[in-house]
């Protein structure tokens, strides 16, 4: 027996007696074997024998605890890995572990206390400090996460992922420069590294290097062929250079993967607003002749389904339901049934009459910086895309409280929207400055549900306008956009200020810093332009309950949060 078998077994036998000790051992390893090969139903019936021979063992309740980690039973995990630290205490394996569960579980300032813990009894522990620079990036916590990547890779330079990461909060911290060097070593060490190239080209973008951008995101893709991804981030960077076509392009592969596909559908949850959007709209598509009467039956299913759940679930709009009862209404979610035309104007999409000194002084010379633009297009640029978000089956990100959105990579990237964005841009120098389109969506509203909830968005910029006839309106005075006139504060990360889970906090905050309220009513083709970081929600919105009427807006972000 060598040395450090026998402590092992000394170790044992103060616990067990020495006529168990090794019967306690053996069930261990045996138990870890299984564990390894996958076999878990028989590595827990040899933990738990160990166990019973050795009530409270630290190590039996150590490996139980990492087998209830793998089968995702999280709160039983951290349980057995706490009673496991409590006969064990100083063991920086266990706390590591424990860290790791929480983390998982989402119990992040717990993961922080057993990482720091870990790092307490061994100053040498890569991996506790990588998790901990992981957790503390997440929490938006920068400088702190910074640190701590580079006290890792102090120990172990090579660790092609912490570059990365060291990377990615630097970027956050608008370091763009030692970001890029970050990843650059990252790709030194990892050429394959897929996330270091596509981060690489997000913040090549930054600096204006959009042809290195383009390079990198094509690297990318040649790790990870039709990363919806990397073909994003390439039609974002093409759209910056000028080709309009190419990030069109781009934008429509990432759609088709999403929505176009035609595979079996495995949703476990529908929306019945959903439901009741597809079945107007693919009625009204029947009627202008885009689709034939057969789509019928499509509709049909729809709308049983609708009365289904609505029968089952009266209160409810998220509704559970048996992904195998959903093969008649899959075009809801794996086809774009049409796709209406949507093209650039020869002569241009903005009106030619808007006063751009009087907008421009308007919007720089508020406090908050908030302004509105009516008869923002040209009558013909209006009705080409109402046609289109009416018409093109695009619709299909839900959200709990009863509206549909579209993306620019879900099917809503058409030639005329980016020459709109562009014309933009090009025609209000003092507002939108060298900030350049991130990203546009849509907002599809239900009338008989509630709007948007207060947010803000990562961004310089925000340009949000309406397009349904002021008719559908039935409250002239409201059914717009309402502004604070306070920023969301700089230390806040995208989950704190853009979440519908911290609403409490986001208006206890407006509370607390004396916020004021600026609302916007809705006029058809007015856009709303502000600061992007002000919080903002949409107002109470009474439109009438028809397809033809639902409300409509556009958002288009431009430049990054940290810019403005």
């Amino acid at each position: 027996m060598n040395r450090s078998d026998r402590r092992r077994q000394e170790a044992l036998q103060g616990k067990t007696g020495s006529a168990d000790s090794f019967a306690v051992h053996n069930l261990l390893d045996q138990g870890k074997r299984h564990h390894q090969a996958g076999q878990l139903a028989e590595a827990e019936h040899n933990y738990q024998l160990a166990l019973n021979m050795a009530p409270g063992h630290p190590e039996a309740l150590h490996l139980l605890g990492l087998l209830a980690y793998r089968v995702g039973s999280y709160e039983q995990a951290i349980e057995l890995i706490t009673h496991a630290i409590q006969g064990t205490p100083n063991s920086p394996l266990y706390w590591f572990n424990l860290g790791v569960v929480t983390q998982k579980a989402g119990k992040a300032e717990e993961a922080i206390r057993a990482y720091e813990r870990a790092i307490a009894l061994n100053a040498k522990y890569v991996d506790a400090l990588i998790n901990l620079g992981n957790v503390l990036k997440d929490l938006h916590r920068l400088a702190e996460a910074v640190d701590t990547y580079r006290k890792a890779l102090t120990l172990n330079p090579v660790h092609a992922d912490t570059h990365n990461n060291l990377g990615v909060a630097l970027k956050e911290q608008n370091a763009i420069r030692e970001a890029i060097a970050a990843y650059r070593e990252a790709i030194r060490l990892k050429p394959a590294h897929f996330e270091a190239w596509n981060n690489l080209g997000l913040a090549l973008m930054e600096t204006g290097a959009i042809d290195e951008a383009l390079a990198s995101f094509q690297q990318a893709l040649t790790i990870v062929p039709n990363s919806s991804k990397a073909l994003y981030n390439l039609g974002i960077a093409a759209m910056w250079n000028g080709d309009h076509a190419g990030a069109i392009a781009r934008f429509s592969q990432v759609a088709a993967a999403k929505h176009d596909h035609g595979k079996p559908v495995h949703e476990t949850t529908l929306f019945r607003s959903r439901l009741k959007h597809d079945a107007e709209q693919t009625r009204l598509l029947i009627e202008l002749g885009r689709l034939d009467a057969s789509y019928r039956s499509y509709v049909d299913a729809l709308e049983r389904l609708e009365i289904t759940l609505a029968a089952a679930y009266p209160s409810r709009n998220r509704c559970p339901v048996d992904p195998a009862t959903l093969t008649g209404i899959a075009p809801s979610f794996n086809r774009f049934l049409y796709r209406a035309p949507c093209e650039r104007l020869a002569d241009g999409a903005l009106n030619p009459q808007l006063d751009v000194r009087a907008i421009e002084t308007r919007y720089l010379g508020s406090r908050p910086e908030v302004t509105f633009i009516d008869q923002l297009l040209k009558p013909e640029a209006l009705t080409a895309l109402r046609t289109f978000c009416l018409e093109s089956t695009i619709w299909k990100k839900d959200y709990d409280n009863g509206y549909l959105g579209a993306f620019l990579g879900d099917g809503f990237a058409t030639p005329l929207l980016l020459q709109i964005a562009d014309e933009l841009r090009r025609a209000f120098p003092g507002i939108f400055k060298d900030h350049r389109l991130t990203q546009a969506w849509a907002f599809k509203q239900d009338s008989a549900r509630r709007g948007l909830s207060l947010h803000a968005d990562a961004a310089a910029v925000n340009v949000n306008f309406w397009i349904t006839p002021d008719e559908a309106n039935l409250d002239p005075e409201k059914g717009g956009l309402v502004v604070y006139d306070k920023e969301a504060p700089a230390d806040w990360n995208f989950a704190a200020y853009n979440s519908e889970q911290n609403k409490p906090k986001i208006l206890d905050w407006l509370t607390r810093a004396g916020a004021q309220t600026i609302r916007v009513p809705y006029r058809a083709n007015r856009a709303v332009v502000f600061n992007s970081d002000l919080f903002h929600e949409t107002d109470d919105v009474t439109f009438r309950d028809e397809y033809l009427s639902r409300r409509i807006n556009i958002t288009l972000l431009y430049g990054y949060r940290h810019q403005a």
